[in-house]
């Protein structure tokens, strides 16, 4: 055995072997054909061209004149006719490879679009743009932010419901642009609505509110008197309505209202045929452009007295924060020296600043306040909130800024849920947005 495997490795492996005896000699199975036709005589397969020498393409047969076997002297190469073809070859194999490879397509494209974007670019890097002029007359007020400093909060009186406050306060929309229905000259009767206030009404029909009072003797001396369902004046322009009295003549009312003769005559609606026309007692005149002598209403319920200062009364920090969320749907003007806050019953009341409370009153008319709270700041500063729906704190007693004391209504004179809210300085109204971050 051990000689055997000696001899094995001895071996010349390098000694021709015959392994044609392995190889199958198995013939291909015949398969049977039909009709099929066989030739008399074999056919004998077509020989070369004599021209055509051995080893050549029959490419040559047809473009001898191109591919005829050459030796092309370039310096000392020679390329013959095999090295051009097997050239062409290999480029026609790499433009296939090229073409067949999905990546390449891709670049091409990518390349091609950052052209693209590139060319865009300078074009209208080189186009003179127009001057567009866009105006912002039609948007709304700016949001005021509700106020979060209610970091000295101690907390709701025993049977209150505490709710979280988190509305923002917006400016109502009142289109201050609009423009006097100049077609219109009779006088329009408006029946208020939930909601209404007399700023509001005014700006729906283009007017000054204090054309809206002067039109209504109800509401003249005070447009919180406004109640829904009342029937108002609404007169085609600014000014007057008039009831005339015995006596009276053109020239007697032109200088009571500071306004000419021609501008009383001239108005249509008043259908005079001259300034010396006689006046009818009783009948109503439109003076265009006139005005009255305004007094401002005094909102203070001078019949309730006021709480002495306790001895450790709360002095305020001299700033104030919203006392209520909502929309803003009478800001202050001279027929109405506060702000109006809507928002739905039932809504936080805060206190603006610090200090205690002069006065809360519940259950009573209160002059149209309805329930309402004022709180001295011990600074000058004396702060109003009416129409509550109820009342959490009582006179006498200290608060802190942001401490919850009551809750929106719609108590009093008020055509709809919202707070009334006022600031005093030394007795005197002032204008809260002044004073409101």
């Amino acid at each position: 055995m051990e000689s055997d495997a000696n001899s094995a490795f001895e071996r010349k492996f390098s000694s021709r072997v015959n392994y044609s005896s392995r190889v199958s000699t198995r013939e291909n199975p015949p398969f049977p054909l039909r009709n099929q036709v066989i030739p008399e005589s074999p056919v004998k397969p077509p020989t070369p061209t004599e021209n055509l020498s051995t080893g050549a393409s029959a490419i040559a047969a047809f473009h001898s004149p191109f591919l005829t076997p050459a030796n092309v002297d370039n310096g000392s190469v020679a390329i013959s006719q095999s090295s051009v073809i097997t050239y062409f070859q290999r480029l026609q194999s790499n433009v296939q490879h090229t073409l067949a490879d999905q990546v390449t397509p891709l670049r091409l494209a990518s390349h091609l679009s950052v052209l693209a974007v590139a060319a865009v670019i300078l074009i209208l890097s080189q186009t003179k743009m127009p001057n567009w002029s866009i105006s912002l007359g039609g948007l709304s007020n700016s949001v005021l932010q509700a106020s979060s400093n209610s970091n000295a909060r101690t907390g709701i009186r025993a049977g209150a419901t505490q709710t979280t406050e988190t509305s923002s306060l917006t400016r109502s929309v009142i289109p201050n642009t609009l423009v006097t229905d100049t077609s219109r000259q009779e006088i329009q009767v408006y029946t208020v609505k939930s909601g209404d206030t007399v700023l509001a009404i005014a700006a729906k029909f283009g007017l000054q509110p204090e054309t809206i009072m002067w039109a209504n003797s109800q509401i003249e001396q005070d447009p919180d008197r406004l109640s829904v369902g009342d029937q108002i004046n609404i007169l085609p322009v600014n000014g007057i309505l008039h009831l005339v009295k015995q006596g009276e003549t053109l020239s007697t009312l032109a200088d009571k209202y500071k306004v000419k003769v021609e501008d009383i005559v001239r108005y249509k609606g008043n259908h005079l045929a001259n300034a010396t026309a006689e006046l009818g007692v009783g009948s109503q005149l439109v003076i265009p452009g006139g005005v009255k002598e305004f007094v401002q209403p005094t909102y203070f319920a001078e019949t309730t007295t006021t709480a002495a200062a306790p001895g450790n009364a709360t002095k305020g920090f001299g700033t104030f924060s919203w006392p209520s969320g909502g929309t803003i749907t009478q800001q202050y003007w001279g027929g109405h020296p506060a702000i109006d806050i809507a928002s739905w019953t039932g809504a936080p009341v805060k206190a603006a600043d610090s200090g205690y409370v002069a006065l809360a009153s519940s259950g009573a008319w209160n002059t149209g306040y309805g329930n309402y709270i004022i709180i001295d700041h011990g600074n000058g500063f004396t702060t109003l909130y009416a129409h509550l729906s109820s009342v959490f704190v009582k006179s006498g007693e200290n608060v802190t800024r942001g401490e919850q004391i009551g809750l929106v209504g719609s108590t009093g004179h008020s055509t709809g849920p919202h707070l009334h809210f006022e600031v005093r300085y030394q007795g005197v109204q002032r204008n809260p947005s002044s004073y409101l971050p």
